[in-house]
């Protein structure tokens, strides 16, 4: 009697078989098989294929939808959807109109203010005269940028205080318009008529004779306030009498401030490279700082009276030399 035996639940698969079909795929398909990108049973329905989502309803809408008469929601929620997604593609539009048009102004404003470079410097000075204009008085904070701080009751004197760096902030913006307006608008011309072609001779002319123009102004000035002052021809001995000199008449205290203003500007031209780098670059901004702290230190420690000697000296030399380099 032969022995049977007991069928197995799950029969051993036989590797042989399947292997060398394997191997004859292989053989016969150089390229790999595609893997697939969803587990599921082939032939198993996703879904409801023919119901579009509540996203897409107004964009892909199937036509048996368009044309269903028994499904009123369906319609009212498509019309919805569209308009949803027309006004997004309006504001997304609007925006990107919107910051391509702020970019292309910035851009002119950048080209207009790098061509015309007195025209921020006159904005922001016609504005604070606007703001001050509203009010025009001793009240006003605005009072103190354009005209002298901490005035003595009953007489010409003016102290000193922290005001007048407001005072000199004010007028280093002047002074930035003032210098640009008058190279560009009026020396750079008469430049071009001397027959300067080159731009490198045109601004070498147009920085010398703006130096020569605003020392023949502040030289006599200079001039007539020390005539004004205790120390009339460098009269030295002035200079200590009294000592401090905490306070001094308004035209003086305008000179030593305006002065202040106008090295301060052309600190910030050389530091900021408005002008054509010199072979002497580096003194000739430590020369520019060293005369800010010397200008503060002398009025701050009252030494002011010395100052005005060394304005007029250090002003009547520019004028020679700024008309002497270019005869």
């Amino acid at each position: 009697m032969s022995r049977s035996h007991p069928t197995e639940a799950f029969p051993q698969a036989d590797y042989t078989t399947s292997n060398a079909k394997t191997s004859a795929t292989t053989t016969t398909n150089a390229q790999p098989r595609r893997r697939r990108r969803s587990s599921g049973i082939p032939g198993d329905p996703i879904g409801d294929t023919e119901t579009p989502a509540l996203a897409t309803l107004g964009v892909s809408m199937p036509k048996t939808l368009e044309t269903d008469a028994h499904s009123p929601i369906v319609s009212i929620i498509s019309q919805l959807i569209q308009k949803s997604h027309s006004n997004v593609t309006i504001q997304r539009g609007t925006r990107g109109h919107k910051s391509r048009k702020a970019k292309t102004l910035f851009r002119r404003w950048l080209r207009f203010s790098l061509r015309y470079t007195w025209v921020n410097p006159l904005i922001v000075c016609l504005a604070i005269l606007s703001a001050y204009a509203v009010n025009p008085s001793p009240s006003n904070p605005l009072h103190h940028a354009i005209f002298l701080s901490y005035p003595i009751a009953a007489t010409s004197q003016y102290g000193k205080g922290g005001h007048d760096f407001t005072f000199v902030a004010f007028y280093t913006i002047f002074f930035s318009f003032l210098r640009e307006f008058i190279m560009q608008q009026v020396i750079r011309p008469l430049a071009i008529r001397a027959g300067m072609r080159t731009k490198s001779k045109q601004f070498r002319f147009m920085e010398q004779a703006y130096s020569a123009l605003y020392t023949a102004v502040s030289s006599p000035l200079g001039l007539y306030v020390m005539y004004r002052s205790p120390v009339w021809y460098f009269n030295t001995t002035a200079m200590y009498e009294g000592f401090p000199h905490r306070q001094h008449e308004g035209i003086f205290k305008a000179y030593y401030l305006l002065q202040a203003a106008f090295w301060l500007q052309q600190a910030i031209v050389l530091i900021l490279g408005l002008e054509k780098p010199r072979k002497d670059y580096r003194e000739f901004v430590l020369h520019h700082v060293v005369t800010i702290a010397l200008i503060w230190c002398s009025y701050r420690f009252h030494f002011a009276y010395m100052g005005v000697g060394v304005f007029f000296t250090h002003d009547i030399s520019d004028f020679f030399l700024a008309v002497s380099s270019h005869l």
